[in-house]
């Protein structure tokens, strides 16, 4: 009798237990970001993608036009305009959509949804190539400046590292799902839907993806070009002839860091003890706002280029005032005399 008791009331325990913890689960407030996406969002998205789409233009015009992609660093630059413009495309439609749903088909939110990755990724492979192309310049003393080079290999560079890109972003391409009907949401970037049956594998893949990609593999080149550049630094006088590809990199990941970060423990919070009910509304609330943060990076890059480049500001100059009479006027004819020691000269304070 007192054996069977026991065993009932050891029962009775676990009922108790299992029952409490799906009380518990039914009061987990979840975080809602409808207010956010509603009221801020359309407009600083608006605001970023209007900013963005003029700088990254002018950029595309300045490097065109006057530098003529005679370097290899050049075109770098052209091609993080160019993935810039195309992660622009994506934020205008996630301005359009925030907070009235996704309004077009599953296929028109994987087309966006993998541009988004495709603009992504590129930036991520085109800052990884500026640095190594920076190293190699600097510590290496293998120049770029031959215009065969920066016409042949950069092309061949570009058209690789595109390519890559495109194969990292192929699951959004054809994958990605746009929300059931009566969810208000919209084609999300930073929590995505996925028409698979068994989601959970495929979200950890594409956020390990992400991490790797996006973030360590990044990372990792920065961090060893970086120690090499800074050794020669420290023996020779050429800090204006880096300043500006590392406050590219750096930048990049000051952005696109915290929302990586965030994602990989909001994705993995059961291995990292965060999934009670405060720490998933934390992380909920901490996605959607470190992934506004990481999508305004797109504008940064134009700003950056014409604050720390004089040519830069001398070439934006020439684009909107040809009067001769001009402060622009002076300037104008020695960059148009070209000869190949100031041509060198440019590559070594151009980035």
């Amino acid at each position: 009798m007192d054996n069977s008791s026991s065993e009932y009331d050891y029962i009775y325990d676990v009922f108790i237990e299992e029952d409490f913890k799906e009380d518990e689960m039914e009061n987990c407030y979840k975080y809602d970001g409808q207010v956010l996406a509603t009221q801020f969002m359309p407009r600083l998205y608006l605001l970023v993608f209007v900013l963005g789409l003029v700088g990254n233009t002018l950029i595309l015009v300045i490097l065109i036009k006057y530098k003529r992609l005679k370097l290899m660093v050049h075109l770098c630059l052209l091609n993080l305009a160019i993935s810039n413009l195309l992660f622009l495309l994506t934020l205008a439609f996630g301005a359009l959509t925030s907070g009235h749903g996704w309004a077009f088909s599953d296929a028109m939110c994987q087309l966006i949804s993998g541009f988004y990755s495709l603009g992504l990724f590129s930036q991520s492979f085109f800052i990884v190539f500026l640095m190594i192309q920076k190293y190699l310049w600097v510590v290496r003393r293998l120049t770029f400046h031959s215009k065969a080079k920066a016409g042949h290999c950069g092309i061949i560079t570009s058209a690789l590292i595109w390519g890559l890109a495109t194969l990292a972003a192929l699951p959004d391409f054809l994958l990605r799902q746009s929300p059931l009907k009566g969810e208000s949401d919209t084609c999300r970037f930073s929590k995505p839907h996925y028409a698979l049956s068994d989601e959970k594998p495929w979200i950890h893949f594409l956020t390990l993806r992400m991490s790797i990609l996006a973030l360590l593999f990044p990372l990792l080149v920065a961090i060893f070009c970086s120690v090499g550049i800074i050794k020669v630094l420290r023996r020779q006088r050429i800090k204006k002839k880096v300043t500006l590809t590392l406050t590219l990199v750096i930048v990049f990941f000051l952005f696109w860091t915290p929302y990586n970060l965030v994602l990989f423990f909001s994705t993995f919070s059961k291995y990292f003890s965060l999934s009670d009910c405060e720490s998933s509304y934390r992380l909920d609330r901490a996605i959607q706002v470190t992934n506004f943060i990481a999508d305004t990076h797109c504008c940064i890059n134009p700003v950056i280029c014409v604050l720390l480049q004089e040519t830069f500001r001398k070439s934006l100059c020439r684009l909107f005032i040809r009067n001769n009479s001009t402060p622009c006027h002076p300037v104008e004819g020695p960059e148009q005399t070209f000869s190949p020691p100031r041509e060198q000269l440019e590559h070594s304070s151009a980035c």
